[in-house]
């Protein structure tokens, strides 16, 4: 689930986008010429719809392509994820700790408004609220003052709990404690275009996390400090980005349109595409179906069917890129079942992930043992892997007290082995993968029962203690620093789960240095410590795979940051 630096989102949501022209749909700005030119209208089709687009709350991938356009961070990354001045035209970094950036002067926001380095002050101070409702408050744990903050929360908390005090009174203290932080923490703003950020320690992943985030304005949000969430400004987003919101009609389309002031693109050119609709769609195949009919430019293809589209739609051109992505089986680790290890493990021998990633992904893929990818520095080949092996599956059921019964099914104190699945219905890839693992199980003596879920019902499901195991992603921030997934204090524990002393231990060491050597190190510790406790059952790390009509132009693939990476220069060929 994924913001540039961050965990941004489930695999599910990661349908890269399809655009489809209107050819009449308006005018745009004359050419050089003076004439009118036609406007440039690009529909991305996608079975995933955002749910909120402030990006210091998106957690989902979905979400985030759109914060994408809408917002800019500090800085913007190229196809080799080097940083380049966006909103700060400038910055320095002092004894691996003090951050200084300079702000762009004469940016303004969506509604007018000057952006200045107050407004990026307050969207960092969104997170560090008490208030927050995101995912976000233990990626600044480095800034000085805010692990006090943090201690002064769970203090709080715990006096609440404990009755001592009252809930108002429990949020007063927090209130307290941020207000404090406010006056005297490392956040900043020493003249209206610099922003000062001070660590307490050197802290790797600082620098992604500060000019990652899109910049929210500080003059429309500070009146809800106390529920973003719910803000008018959740759904009606002003920014300063290339983009900027028209309309959003929920589970059927939204609609950007050209920010004709934007110039801090990686090229220094303004945005080339005057208006961006954001089809939704029931599931993958229905923005498959579009691309192949001609109605959209561009979508996913699921891998399986690459080859073949590529025979039967010579119009469009198929892409295909390793990303930092993976999908995985997750378990609630707090399930009697599921917390057992033995269990674990046993799925894992259970699956023959080789022949998933044949059948399921066309070979467009591997096999994934731990939380890495193959496209990013820190991956550790040498994590140990659990081979396909259903004997040894059998073997480890029976010492965990799972034993055959007369009817096929493996029984435990009088209760049968049946595994409830969740899986988002959108997806076809996590469709096929249940049936998949559903028929892997079976002649173990498992029964699964997949659970096919609405995406927004789907979240809320996997967040709860309701759940067993589910089918999910992970799409990898620029930086490997885990710590919101499977840290125990992470913003993502609720759905991992994960509550372990040394991989609590690994994660604070390979955030705590700078040198990238012992960083690598330390996550390929991390990777197999991981991997040895099977926290997940690691399915496979899969290539995505683009259909692009040859409409578009100006498509450069093979980065890590997606195809899209380089969508200001894009330009699109009147439909005839």
């Amino acid at each position: 689930m994924q913001a540039k630096g961050t965990i941004r989102s489930p695999i599910a949501a990661l349908l890269v986008a399809g655009l489809f022209l209107f050819g009449c749909a308006g005018t745009a700005p004359p050419a050089s010429d003076g004439t009118p030119r036609a406007l440039s209208v690009l529909t991305y089709t996608t079975p995933g719809d955002a749910t909120v687009l402030l990006p210091t709350l998106t957690v989902d991938t979905a979400s985030s392509f759109v914060t994408d356009f809408i917002y800019d961070g500090l800085a913007v990354y190229d196809d080799q994820l080097n940083p380049h001045p966006a909103l700060a035209e400038s910055w320095e970094v002092e004894d691996d700790r003090i951050y200084t950036f300079k702000i762009r002067r004469g940016v303004t926001f969506h509604d007018g408004a000057p952006l200045t380095a107050h407004d990026v002050r307050f969207t960092f101070l969104t997170i560090a609220h008490p208030d927050y409702q995101g995912a976000r408050f233990g990626d600044f744990t480095a800034i000085r003052g805010w692990a006090e903050l943090a201690e002064a929360y769970a203090a709080a908390d715990a006096e609440v709990a404990a009755g001592q005090l009252t809930e108002e009174e429990g949020r007063g203290r927090k209130l307290e404690a941020y207000a404090h932080f406010v006056e005297t923490g490392g956040l900043q703003v020493p003249d209206d275009y610099t922003f000062r950020v001070e660590a307490a320690y050197p802290f790797a992943p600082l620098f992604t996390r500060l000019t990652g985030y899109g910049i929210m304005p500080r003059h429309l949000l500070e009146p809800y400090m106390s529920d973003l969430l719910h803000s008018p400004y959740a759904t009606a987003p002003v920014g300063t980005g290339a983009m900027r919101l028209v309309s959003w009609t929920k589970n059927e389309r939204i609609v950007l349109e050209r920010n004709p002031g934007w110039r801090w693109s990686l090229t220094g050119q303004p945005a080339q595409i005057d208006r961006l609709i954001i089809q939704i769609v029931p599931d993958q195949e229905a923005a498959v179906t579009a691309l192949a009919r001609g109605e959209t430019d561009v979508a996913d293809v699921p891998p399986e069917m690459a080859d073949r589209f590529r025979a039967e739609v010579p119009e469009v051109n198929l892409y295909h890129y390793t990303t930092f992505a993976y999908t995985f089986l997750g378990y609630n680790l707090n399930h009697p079942t599921y917390g057992d290890l033995r269990v674990r493990r046993a799925i894992t021998h259970a699956l023959d992930r080789e022949a998933m990633v044949a059948e399921l992904l066309g070979g467009y893929g591997q096999v994934a043992h731990s939380h890495a990818s193959p496209a990013r520095w820190d991956y550790n080949p040498d994590v140990p892997a659990l081979a396909y092996d259903p004997d040894q599956a059998a073997r480890l059921l029976e010492e965990a007290g799972w034993l055959p019964g007369p009817d096929g099914l493996r029984y435990k104190d009088g209760q049968p082995f049946v595994m409830r699945l969740a899986v988002n219905e959108e997806s076809l890839l996590r469709r096929q993968a249940a049936r998949f693992i559903q028929g892997a199980l079976e002649p173990l003596g498992i029964r699964v029962e997949i659970q096919r879920m609405a995406w927004d019902d789907f979240l809320a499901h996997i967040r709860s203690d309701a759940k067993e195991t589910y089918l999910l992603g992970w799409s990898l921030g620029f930086d490997p620093d885990p710590h919101s997934i499977f840290h125990s204090q992470g913003g993502f524990h609720a759905i991992t789960g994960c509550a372990d002393p040394e991989i609590d231990r690994l994660i604070e060491a390979g955030r705590s240095t700078t040198d990238r050597a012992r960083r690598k190190q330390i996550y390929g510790e991390l990777q197999a410590a991981l991997a040895e406790r099977q926290v997940y059952t690691w399915l496979f790390a899969q290539d995505t795979v683009v259909g692009v009509n040859q409409r578009v132009k100006g498509v450069r693939h093979g980065s890590p940051r997606g195809l899209f990476w380089n969508w200001e220069e894009w330009t699109v060929d009147p439909v005839r």
